[in-house]
């Protein structure tokens, strides 16, 4: 990830056929007898428990840092008794990845801070101590990866009446993960959360549930933000760029916005699962660069304040699939602040128990208690015929692969055990290292389901998709290219180096958080469905992402470029239908051969 320049909010729907030769499109669709799912609305509170092998600690060479089993001697330990002050355990491990950071930078080590189920009392963010984190003068930190082991049990509550969380003109967050002084950050991401519940507790008017910043492979995860009293200020807050990431099964209750994006242009975060209840001003403020809602469940009868209000200049949101609930309000369920500057694309929203559906400046653009589809501004066709509808495909759900047992993970410690374990018949390979140089291909059986790199980079070879099976398969957390030779079905979630389908064999592809993974026309071939939840590529003077005869739905995606390559290219007779993202064309708009710094 470089330095940008005039990001561009990528807001067009269209829906056409694709004749045989490529073209450069903002949105286009056709497709065939895609299933329908089941569909639930809002978060759908999974209950997964995480467990890690004491081999995979810090202290014994693994990625994991335990707050109850800390790695280093004079550390902080972390008592999860809802009565003990349990901050400085935590701003223990936070100075510990500060530490990492600023001797390695980018290149660091990605380690994740594990926390078993209890109670913990802060009195005080959870954040590294001293001033902002920097790397060579240059940007915060990244990889920051809080896990809990279960999000009823593992709870982060602040103190009622914490003296430093009373004052709205001052925000505190009770997790952050960047320093308040930090404007921007460019570095790649990469930061996670997970499974936990995050409680402001009582009287806390100043708090924030989470200040949250990451690109790339970056995720928030089954997580509740909650105010047991219904004060503070924000839920989860985006203030600072860049922002992508793909959100989902969150909760958010109280406070006086669920979600408030203030980020600039260079942002979009894409929520799906998502339950807000009970804030007392809006339920999303937007008011920079983009947002993308779907299945999000609003309600709002308390207070009965709007579900989504789009302020500022600039911002672009998408929301489909939802329900917006205002009890008996008066106000707008969605609002749009100004007649320009603002873009606003909504479809199959249901609206109950407000006056109206949609307002701008004032003016009510949807009335009845539905929203078929509505665009803020007039829809552009590539072809005369075309009637400025979006496609609106089938969408399929990501299939869920459960946390195994530890008990039932095979240890990848160096490369002679990478092939020995996928051969196990254990369902889950996991790796211990950083870094793997990989001399040859690793071929990943029918009996794995699991590969959990857990920051792993898997150099030079390649995982290969090698055995038939109606079982899907998850790699996450972390770099390594994939290849698919067998017709199996792949979920990559926070991964990066790309996968292909040389053979073009009929699998379905499910994205979350991948980075330059769209590689060429081996990515998406005929009859192969990609369903891209978030997706970033910064390939650069080359098409980014190509649809080469297959059918792809693309809810959030960031790409860059100098302006000389197509961000989205479709040929043979494929499909493709995107709702949300931005375009960052570096060095100037259009400019031939421009380079990146």
């Amino acid at each position: 990830m470089l330095v940008r320049f005039r990001p561009l909010p990528f807001f067009c729907l269209l829906s056409t056929k694709m004749k045989k030769q490529p073209y450069l499109i903002l949105a286009a669709a056709c497709v065939a007898s895609w299933p329908t799912p089941c569909r639930g609305i809002g978060d759908r509170n999974a209950n997964t428990d995480i467990t890690f092998p004491a081999t995979l600690l810090l202290q014994n060479g693994g990625p994991v840092i335990d707050v109850k089993h800390p790695p280093m001697e004079g550390m902080h330990v972390a008592a999860g008794d809802g009565v003990t002050d349990d901050t400085a355990a935590f701003q223990d491990v936070y100075d510990l990845l500060k530490k990492k950071y600023e001797t390695s930078g980018w290149s660091m080590e990605t380690l994740f801070v594990y926390i078993p189920n209890g109670t913990y009392l802060l009195s005080d963010s959870i954040l590294y101590r001293g001033a902002a984190c920097r790397w060579r003068q240059q940007f915060d930190i990244c990889s920051v990866n809080f896990i809990g082991q279960s999000r009823a049990k593992t709870i982060l509550r602040l103190a009622d009446h914490a003296p430093l969380f009373q004052d709205k003109r001052y925000p505190r967050p009770v997790i952050s993960f960047q320093h308040p002084d930090t404007k921007f950050n460019n570095s790649p991401g990469s930061s996670r959360l997970r499974n936990l519940t995050i409680d402001t507790g009582n009287e806390n008017p100043g708090a924030v549930g989470v200040f949250f910043q990451g690109a790339n492979q970056t995720d928030i995860h089954n997580v509740t933000i909650r105010s047991d009293d219904g004060s503070g200020l924000y839920g989860l807050c985006f203030k600072i760029g860049s922002v992508q990431g793909y959100y989902s099964d969150i909760t958010i209750r109280g406070f006086d916005y669920g979600i408030y994006d203030t980020v600039n242009a260079e942002g979009n975060a894409a929520f799906e699962y998502l339950t807000l209840e009970r804030q007392n001003l809006a339920g999303v403020y937007l008011s920079g660069g983009g947002l993308s809602l779907r299945e999000c469940s609003s309600t709002q009868s308390d207070h009965g304040v709007t579900s989504l209000k789009i302020d500022g200049s600039g911002p672009h949101a998408v929301i489909i699939d939802s329900v917006l609930d205002g009890g008996n309000s008066r106000e707008s369920a969605i609002e749009l602040t100004k007649d320009q500057q603002q873009c606003l694309f909504a479809r199959n929203v249901t609206v109950k128990g407000y006056e109206t559906s949609v307002t701008r400046n004032g003016t009510i653009v949807v009335q009845g208690v539905s929203i078929d589809e509505y665009v803020s501004s007039p829809a552009k066709t590539l072809f005369a015929a075309q009637n400025g509808k979006s496609l609106s495909l089938p969408i399929m759900p990501t299939p869920q692969v459960p946390w195994y047992d530890p008990a039932q993970w095979a240890l990848a410690d160096d490369y002679p055990s990478i092939q020995a374990a996928m051969d196990s018949g254990k369902p889950v390979v996991c790796f211990k290292k950083h870094s793997y140089r990989l001399p040859g291909d690793i071929h990943v059986p029918s009996s794995v389901r699991f590969i959990n790199l857990l920051g792993a980079e898997l150099n030079q070879g390649t995982l290969v998709v090698s055995d038939s099976t109606p079982n899907p398969l998850l790699i996450q957390d972390g770099k390594a290219a994939v290849r698919i030779d067998a017709n199996r079905d792949v979920i990559e979630r926070c991964t990066s180096r790309g996968i292909g389908n040389p053979q073009g064999i009929p699998v379905t592809l499910f994205l979350e958080n991948v980075n330059d993974c769209a590689t060429g026309d081996n990515f998406c071939r005929v009859g192969q469905k990609i369903f891209a939840r978030q997706i970033d590529v910064e390939y650069r003077n080359a098409p980014q992402i190509v649809v080469n005869g297959g059918s792809m739905w693309v809810f959030g995606f960031k790409t860059e470029d100098s302006g000389s390559a197509a961000p989205f290219v479709v040929k043979n007779g494929g499909s493709l239908e995107v709702l949300g993202g931005y375009v960052n064309m570096c060095n100037g708009l259009g400019a031939p051969g421009a380079q990146s710094p």
